[in-house]
């Protein structure tokens, strides 16, 4: 991922407004900052900064967390202390505290990866077990008045962008069940490409700068614009190309793993 630096005219000086902004990220790939997520989530991190936002990044591969067991302690209580004592213990202040929070993950199976989920279904104690209505729908009232950001950032093998639809519903509806803003999806597919494209020969540099400018926006300016969600997304080759090189690749990868060790 070294070679895959960007190189933008992004203003670098953060504004009283900007100064102070609380960034959480979670990044759930297993490959961490090896993963192809890391290539959109990592710019658009930088650009975050480079806005004077201040950004911690949380591995959920680093992370021992529970799944929830459904006690409702967590929302009974007002501290929201759970009855399991592991890393959301340190994790949950953080959470308490961004003021933009990023749910990056591959999509696996539809979704995010089962350590995202498990860290999605442990943020319970920052809601309170009472029922209400808002916005014309029954919802557990939040346990203090801050209203966050939450943007997703998620990267997939298939080619085409619907392949996102169903995480990006889920994450719309988080972040109307914990009072967010849903702010906005980054979304990268064919992303196996994006990492061989200094191999490859593929143009990418655009694609990083995009990411980048988003980060820098989402602090600045409190949205991200359509253009440059939409570069982040680009098409980097056509659907035929796309499917005449993904199997030969593919291949080679059965070929490898797909060996059956013999039972003992």
């Amino acid at each position: 991922m070294d070679n895959m630096n960007t190189h933008t005219n992004i203003e670098t000086q953060p504004s009283e407004l900007t100064r102070g902004t609380n960034v959480l990220a979670i990044n759930a790939s297993p490959h961490k900052d090896n993963g192809n997520t890391a290539l959109i989530l990592n710019p658009f991190l930088e650009g975050m900064k480079r806005a004077g936002a201040e950004v911690s990044v949380v591995y959920t591969e680093d992370l021992k967390i529970h799944p929830c067991r459904g006690d409702f302690t967590c929302f009974c209580r007002p501290s929201g202390t759970c009855i399991q004592s592991d890393d959301m213990d340190w994790l949950m202040p953080k959470v308490r505290d961004a003021d933009i929070l990023v749910f990056a993950s591959p999509l696996y199976v539809d979704g995010v990866t089962g350590p995202m989920k498990i860290f999605i279904d442990r943020l319970v104690p920052l809601l309170q077990m009472y029922i209400e209505t808002r916005e014309g729908h029954s919802r557990h009232p939040p346990k203090d008045t801050k209203v966050r950001k939450i943007v997703l950032v998620s990267n997939c093998g298939f080619w085409e962008k619907d392949n996102f639809d169903p995480v990006i519903r889920h994450m719309r509806a988080l972040s109307k069940n914990l009072n967010a803003e849903f702010a906005a999806a980054l979304i990268r597919p064919h992303g196996t490409f994006l990492k061989s494209a200094p191999q490859t020969g593929l143009p990418y540099e655009d694609i990083l700068e995009a990411a980048m400018r988003a980060g820098h926006q989402i602090v600045k300016d409190g949205v991200i614009a359509e253009e440059t969600l939409a570069a982040v997304s680009r098409e980097m080759l056509p659907y035929d190309t796309f499917i005449q090189v993904s199997n030969p690749m593919i291949g080679k990868l059965v070929e490898r793993l797909g060996r059956e060790e013999p039972v003992h």
